[in-house]
């Protein structure tokens, strides 16, 4: 039977999807990831690439591929050919039945911690991607191994983030520079992370530094009312390497929900090694936290009662039924099937439990001896509420490794530390979000006097500002733009008309917005624009520069605004006036006026300021010089990119776009502070502001990893 065996597990398992995988990156190499966990005999595997989920659906598109295929060919009856490529689909498709495949991402945070995030299979990608986009990756850094840009979450937001989806969490590299025990120092905060209830298990490799933490794990500051279970996998990189090592756990049935509540009891549900009866009991009997029974009999039923409601008011543990007191092994004899008495002993058994009000739920587990006689283990976890015999007024605890029956200043104090512990736990919750909103709050009041110095310096941008409409297209060229924008979004580097999909964010969650246009090429629109540097602003915020004056197309947005360079205030330059809109201090200024940087907001489109300069000093001409220069280069770089990016696969564009995101951001952070300088900002105050921008998680280059 299934639920008397242990199974063989492998939860960290890489694809061709990490970037440092070391074998083929094609459909033959995970079919050959999963041919490797059959022969090994694993039943339950997690495809956990590096901060993506993109391995986990090649493998589903994989299925999904050779299901269609087997259809198509189930309908040729005649042909050898294809006989012989349904037995081979066959085989294949059968990988996937017989070895349950969990999506899962090796995830790093922002102090470096690795945490294994498996998901529950029935959980849809699109909420992984949602979960890995709030944490701050996105596709141009999906699979990369100690990526460039941090996280949004440290380990405690991870923590906090995993509550709203049904997943597991282990600590990847336990004992490595990567885990939990390594990374973060001795103290109050590690002691936490230990203790998070999110915190399914973790993972090791040296015996040595196991035993330690087991130590450590144990001690008061550490302790948690479910121990951790200890694991060891592959996190293999290639095929051959998939479980070597493994971890065996035993389940009711090869699901998610029987791996999740396994780890709940790891005493007698994992191990990593092969499994054995008398090694797991042992550890069982050697337990400070379980008690034995050795009978149910009336003289023992009493008895079994008052552990059961002791460990329930405590923090839980074990009772092995057929032990006595001393931890000596006698046995139960639990009838066969077809034998009467078994009625009786069931009978008893659960009359235990319905005499106790609330009536705890145990797990139970039986460990065959010989002479048809058995041990019953009987995992008891803390109740939600004191529990006790009925119509009995007594209450039972454990203390000091017996069973005591407490008084009333007792049940007291128990009854407070619990309503306590409660209020903390949602303190705790909140307090993260409670002193980021003081911080900010905090930072946006010393912000008011920079506020008034800049608009004393400044003045509103009367801009000379033309509200485009979309032009029309006939159905075969929109036909044609949607299909060319589906292949290339970014555009190309030249084309006769700026298409946008949607609206656009002034700036992206993990990088700088481009500066440059997506142009796309309509065959009918021929000698459209005009020679003109033109400064557009569109729907969502967001800024674009360019050399000449384009038509717009949207089919969803109706009006953008265009700024030409002979209709700026003050002769100042479109590439400044393109840089300082798009500036961290703009946003800065605009996030603390309005509450918003939607810069195509009336509101504030109508209250854009630009700084006022003297243009005859010869450090503010090199400085906005520099600026120009910096512009020129974003552009070049763009430019190039989306020339390079249309002669490379697709899948294979990732670590393109990544460089070419890193070499953006500094030349917009050169900007950035080429425009500190020229508005004659303190140290301080540029330290302001980018923490006033952090806090209010608009992106900003110095999360780069130096």
């Amino acid at each position: 039977m299934e639920n008397d065996n242990f199974i063989k597990i492998d939860l960290h398992i890489h694809t061709p999807a990490s970037s440092c995988y070391k074998g083929k990156k094609n459909d033959e190499e995970y079919l050959r990831i999963l041919e490797n966990c059959k022969s090994k005999g694993l039943r339950i595997i997690a495809i956990t690439d590096h901060n993506s989920i993109e391995g986990y659906k090649s493998l589903i598109r994989i299925k999904a591929r050779l299901t269609d295929e087997k259809k198509s060919l189930a309908a040729i009856t005649d042909s050898k050919q294809a006989k012989s490529r349904l037995e081979i689909i066959e085989k294949e498709l059968d990988l996937f039945e017989t070895i349950l495949m969990l999506p899962g991402i090796e995830f790093e945070v922002s102090n470096g911690v690795h945490i294994l995030v498996i998901f529950n299979d029935n959980t849809p990608i699109d909420q992984v991607n949602k979960f890995l986009i709030d944490g701050g990756y996105v596709p141009d850094n999906f699979g990369t191994e100690d990526t460039p840009v941090l996280s949004n979450w440290d380990i405690f937001r991870l923590f906090e983030e995993s509550t709203k989806y049904d997943c597991i969490l282990i600590d990847a590299h336990t004992d490595s520079n990567k885990g939990i025990y390594s990374t973060i120092p001795p103290g109050k905060a590690r002691a936490s992370c230990f203790r998070s209830p999110q915190l399914s298990g973790v993972c090791y490799k040296n015996e040595e530094q196991k035993e330690k933490l087991k130590g450590i794990l144990s001690s008061p500051d550490y302790f948690r009312p479910t121990r951790l279970p200890f694991f060891k996998f592959s996190d293999a990189h290639i095929a051959d390497d998939v479980g070597k090592p493994l971890s065996w756990v035993k389940l009711e049935k090869a699901s998610f929900s029987s791996l999740k509540s396994a780890l709940t009891n790891p005493d007698e549900t994992v191990s990593t090694e092969e499994p054995s009866v008398s090694r797991i009991l042992d550890g069982l009997l050697k337990s400070k936290d379980s008690f034995g029974i050795p009978d149910l009999s009336p003289e023992s039923i009493y008895n079994f009662k008052k552990h059961i409601c002791a460990l329930a008011n405590t923090e839980g543990g074990h009772i092995l039924l057929g032990v006595t007191a001393q931890k000596t092994i006698l046995g139960v004899e639990i009838p066969d099937e077809k034998d009467k008495p078994k009625n009786s002993f069931i009978s008893q058994f659960v009359d235990c439990f319905t005499s106790l009000e609330p009536s705890p739920r145990p797990s139970v587990n039986e460990y065959p001896l010989q002479n048809k006689k058995s041990i019953l283990s009987i995992r008891i976890t803390k109740a939600p509420t004191l529990v006790n015999i009925k119509n009995e007024d007594l209450i039972y605890s454990v203390k000091n490794n017996s069973i005591v029956t407490l008084n009333g200043s007792a049940i007291e104090r128990i009854v407070e530390d619990k309503v306590l512990k409660d209020v903390e736990l949602k303190i705790n919750r909140r307090l993260e979000s409670v002193q980021n909103d003081c911080h900010l709050i905090k930072t946006v009041f010393s912000s008011l006097p920079l506020m008034r110095r800049f608009e004393n310096n400044s003045f509103v941008a009367r801009f000379q500002m033309a509200l485009t409409k979309s032009i029309s297209l006939d159905t075969d060229n929109m036909g044609k733009l949607l299909g060319a924008a589906s292949k290339h979004p970014n555009g190309t580097s030249k084309g006769t008309i700026f298409f946008l999909l949607d609206v656009q964010p002034p700036r992206l969650p993990f990088a700088y917005l481009r500066y440059t246009l997506p142009l796309f090429n309509v065959h009918s629109l021929k000698q459209t624009s005009t020679s003109k540097e033109t400064l557009y602003i569109v729907p969502g915020g967001a800024i674009y520069y360019s050399k000449r004056d384009y038509p717009f197309f949207s089919e969803r947005l109706d009006n953008i605004l265009k700024i030409t360079a002979d209709s700026l205030p003050r002769k100042l330059s479109t590439k400044f006036v393109v840089s300082f809109l798009k500036s961290s201090f703009n946003f800065w200024y605009l996030k603390n006026k309005y509450d918003e940087i939607d810069l195509y907001s009336p509101d504030i489109f109508y209250g854009l300021r630009l700084p006022i300069l003297n243009s005859k000093k010869p450090d503010v001409v090199r400085s906005l010089n520099a600026i120009e220069v910096n512009l020129d280069n974003i552009v070049k770089l763009e430019n190039d990119l989306l020339t390079r990016i249309r002669k490379i696969k697709k899948e294979d564009t990732g670590k393109d776009i990544e460089e070419h995101n890193l070499k953006v951001s500094e030349f917009a952070y050169d900007i950035d502070k080429l425009i500190y300088g020229l508005l004659g900002l303190t140290e301080d105050d540029i330290l302001a502001i980018e923490e006033n921008l952090r806090l209010n998680e608009i992106y900003l280059p110095k999360q780069l990893k130096k």
